[in-house]
């Protein structure tokens, strides 16, 4: 591409989605409300995968989401003949601009956008000049992408939409529950990550809620998909009362808890994602960490615990973490 341009003069772009979790879907919300704020009439197609779609489906600034055939992950030399022919069905489209704001130099991906937008493809590989601001958090870096497309002064605060019927839902089950709740929060522990490694294990939630109980009288909620359901159950055997499972269904369900929550304590980074767009104060456990994925959050406390998994830290670490949120 020879020059990056102005979205002022654009009718149709489509904006693709290399990451398919949910995490990385909320950092790059802020793209499609700054970009339709500069120019109102355009129109904003996102291709993504994974969780990212659920929740992208539903932004108001997105006219229209198509859902790559792609899993969780994407992954170099793979999916090459589905890639192939979905670029040919978004070729037809006739974009103006296709832009990719990750750093894939997969060659799948690569062939994959440039059938789409041939030389109308604008990423780190074609920019003209050197794009956004890497290395650094993923959210500067998608809004300095967004001042190089003439977005004046963009506001990188993420999109956390919260359905009235979740918040409803999520009310009607503390009353449920809890007789004397009068709506005062509660703590979110949310222990499952995307894989077990990354996901807290029985010994450690018994101790987190046992540190809990000592310092608050507020109850604790802990989210779980249907998949969890089970596991979960069997994790809280022999556990304090105030403790209280909540089944989600959406990842809407998730935004909602997070919405009413004190403090949220997680292993799994979209929700620490989800809590830095409502500005929750967090304690998060990376045992990956990247200034990539820092939360644009000064309420969040980050546990470092050692590489392979998320159960390996030192418990004093969260005890001074918990005390100074508390």
């Amino acid at each position: 591409m020879k020059s990056i341009p102005n979205v002022r003069f654009l009718k149709n772009i489509l904006i693709l989605r290399g990451e398919g979790s949910l995490g990385d879907a909320l950092i790059s919300s802020c793209c499609y409300r700054e970009i339709k704020r500069t120019n109102p009439k355009i129109k904003i197609s996102v291709a993504c995968f994974g969780s990212a779609y659920e929740y992208l489906k539903e932004l108001p600034y997105i006219d229209k989401v198509y859902r790559l055939p792609i899993p969780r992950v994407l992954r170099p030399n793979q999916r090459w003949l589905t890639l192939l022919w979905y670029a040919l069905k978004l070729r037809r489209k006739h974009f103006d601009l296709v832009l990719d704001t990750s750093l894939k130099p997969f060659a799948n991906w690569t062939l994959f956008k440039h059938i789409i937008g041939g030389d109308k493809v604008l990423d780190y590989y074609t920019s003209p000049i050197p794009f956004g601001q890497v290395p650094g958090r993923c959210v500067d870096h998608e809004q300095a992408v967004l001042a190089q497309l003439g977005v004046v002064k963009p506001n990188k605060s993420y999109e956390i939409p919260l359905q009235p019927a979740k918040l409803a839902k999520r009310d009607a089950f503390l009353k449920q529950h809890i007789a004397d709740y009068k709506g005062n929060g509660y703590i979110l522990l949310n222990p499952f990550g995307s894989i077990a490694a990354r996901s807290l294990d029985k010994m450690n939630i018994h101790r987190i809620l046992k540190e809990l109980a000592a310092r608050t009288h507020l109850p604790a909620i802990i989210p779980c998909m249907p998949s969890q359901k089970a596991r979960a159950q069997a994790y809280l055997q022999g556990v304090r009362q105030g403790v209280l499972l909540y089944e989600t269904d959406s990842v809407f369900d998730l935004f909602a808890l997070v919405a009413g929550a004190k403090v949220v304590i997680t292993p799994d980074t979209a929700v620490v994602h989800i809590a830095s767009g409502l500005r929750k104060p967090t304690v998060a456990f990376y045992n990956s960490y990247s200034i990539v994925n820092d939360p644009d959050n000064l309420l969040a406390r980050i546990i470092h615990t050692a590489p392979a998994s998320v159960n390996l830290f030192e418990f004093s670490a969260f005890e001074t973490a918990l005390a100074g949120l508390l």
